[in-house]
C-alpha cells in the first residue's frame, strides 16, 4: 500500500461524515466509526471470538463504544459496558504510569540503581548484575531480564510462592545494552515500588490511577468487585476457561473495560499532545528495528512505531485465552482499546488496525 493509499484510506471516514452532515463535532466523528459493528460482528464470527469490547477515543474524550457477544460461549450471558476483561500486558503502561508519578513527587529517581536504595529483591541479588538496574532501564525493558521463566504459580500469595525454588530468575544480557521485551523486570520493578511505598501494587493503582481517572471497573486483582461481571477466556477451539492469578502483577493481571481504559488513553494522549510531564512514555527510550521506512522503538511503558505518516504509541495483551490492543496515533490524535476474550482476538485486532490506521502495524 502507497502512502497515497494510506492517505485516501484515513480520509474515506471525514468524507462519509460530510456527506451525513451531522451537526455537533461529537456527531461528526461518531459518525465515521458506524461500520464498526458489522466489522467487529465479521471478525468476531469468521475468527470465533466470543466477545468484545471496544472503545474509540481521542484526547478530548470517548468518540465511539461498542460492545458485542458472550462473557462465555457457554452461558451465552451478553458482555456488557461494566464487563471487565482481562487486559495481560496492557498492565505494563498503567504500572508505568504509577511509577512516573512517584518519580515525579520524589519517591523514587528513575536513574538511581536499585543498590544505592538498598532494596532487597532475593530473586536477582545472587547475581552482582543487580546492582546496577534502574527503575527506567526496567520501564524501557533494558534491564537483562526475561520475558517469564518457567509457569508461574496462580495460586501463589508471595513473590517467593511464585515460581518453583529451583526456578532461577537469570539475566539474559548485561543490563542497558538491548532491548529484551521483560515481565520479568516489571515485576522487579514493582517490587521496588512496594518496598519503598509500604503499600501494594492494587492500592497504589486505585490512588494513582483508577480513582482519578474514575476508572470504577479497572483492578490489578480478580477480586469479588471484579469478579461479579467478567468473561471466562477461550483457546482457539472456543472452550472457556479462567485462569485466576491470586497475585496482582504490574506485569500482566489488570482486569478492566474498554471505556475504563479509554478513559486512561485519553488522559495519556492530553498529555502528550501538550508535551506535559507524561508524554516522556510516548518518546522513544531504546530502538527496536527499522523495516521499510518503519521504526520500532520502546517509551517507558509504551511501544511506539514511527513511520512517514505519524508516531503510534500502543501495548498489546496476550494472557493466551485473552487478547487486547491499545494504541493512540499522536498526530492522527485517534486511539482505541479493544479487549477481547479470545486466543484467536489477535484477528480482530489485525482487523481493527487496518480499519482505523489503514494498515497493520509491526510487533
Amino acid at each position: 500500500m502507497t502512502q497515497s493509499d494510506l492517505v485516501l484510506r484515513r480520509l474515506l471516514p471525514l468524507v462519509f461524515v460530510a456527506l451525513v452532515g451531522c451537526s455537533s463535532a461529537a456527531g461528526d466523528r461518531a459518525a465515521e466509526f458506524a461500520d464498526l459493528p458489522a466489522l467487529l460482528d465479521s471478525l468476531m464470527t469468521e475468527h470465533r471470538v466470543p466477545g468484545v469490547s471496544l472503545a474509540v477515543f481521542d484526547d478530548t474524550g470517548v468518540l465511539y463504544h461498542h460492545v458485542a457477544g458472550f462473557k462465555s460461549q457457554e452461558s451465552q450471558e451478553l458482555v456488557d459496558a461494566e464487563t471487565a476483561f482481562e487486559a495481560a500486558s496492557i498492565s505494563k503502561p498503567v504500572f508505568a504510569y504509577i511509577v512516573l508519578t512517584l518519580a515525579r513527587d520524589g519517591v523514587l529517581d528513575l536513574d538511581v540503581p536499585f543498590s544505592v536504595l538498598g532494596m532487597d529483591l532475593p530473586s536477582v541479588s545472587h547475581d552482582a548484575r543487580w546492582e546496577a538496574l534502574t527503575p527506567r532501564m526496567l520501564l524501557s525493558h533494558v534491564g537483562g531480564l526475561p520475558n517469564w521463566r518457567a509457569r508461574l504459580s496462580f495460586e501463589a500469595e508471595s513473590y517467593e510462592e511464585l515460581f518453583s525454588p529451583d526456578d532461577t530468575l537469570k539475566f539474559v544480557s548485561e543490563p542497558n545494552t538491548q532491548y529484551g521485551y521483560s515481565g520479568e523486570g516489571y515485576v522487579l520493578l514493582q517490587q521496588v515500588v512496594e518496598q519503598l511505598t509500604g503499600k501494594g501494587l492494587k492500592m497504589l493503582a486505585r490512588e494513582m490511577v483508577f480513582d482519578p481517572l474514575e476508572m470504577e471497573r479497572s483492578s490489578f486483582s480478580y477480586d469479588d468487585r471484579i469478579k461479579i461481571n467478567t468473561p471466562r477466556g477461550h483457546d482457539r477451539d472456543m472452550n472457556p476457561d479462567k485462569w485466576e492469578i491470586a497475585l496482582p502483577l504490574a506485569s500482566s493481571t489488570l482486569h478492566t473495560t474498554a471505556l475504563d481504559l479509554a478513559a486512561f488513553g485519553i488522559h495519556l494522549a492530553s498529555g502528550i499532545r501538550q508535551g506535559e510531564y507524561y508524554s516522556v512514555m510516548a518518546e522513544p527510550a531504546v530502538t527496536v528495528g527499522t523495516a521499510s521506512n518503519v521504526e520500532r522503538s520502546w517509551g517507558l511503558g509504551l511501544g511506539i512505531i514511527t513511520d512517514e505518516l505519524g508516531r503510534y504509541v500502543y501495548h498489546g495483551g496476550n494472557n493466551v485465552i485473552f487478547i487486547a490492543d491499545f494504541i493512540y496515533g499522536i498526530e492522527e490524535n485517534l486511539g482505541y482499546a479493544l479487549l477481547t476474550n479470545s486466543a484467536n482476538g489477535r484477528a480482530v485486532v489485525e482487523g481493527m488496525e487496518r480499519r482505523m490506521f489503514g494498515r497493520d502495524f509491526p510487533r
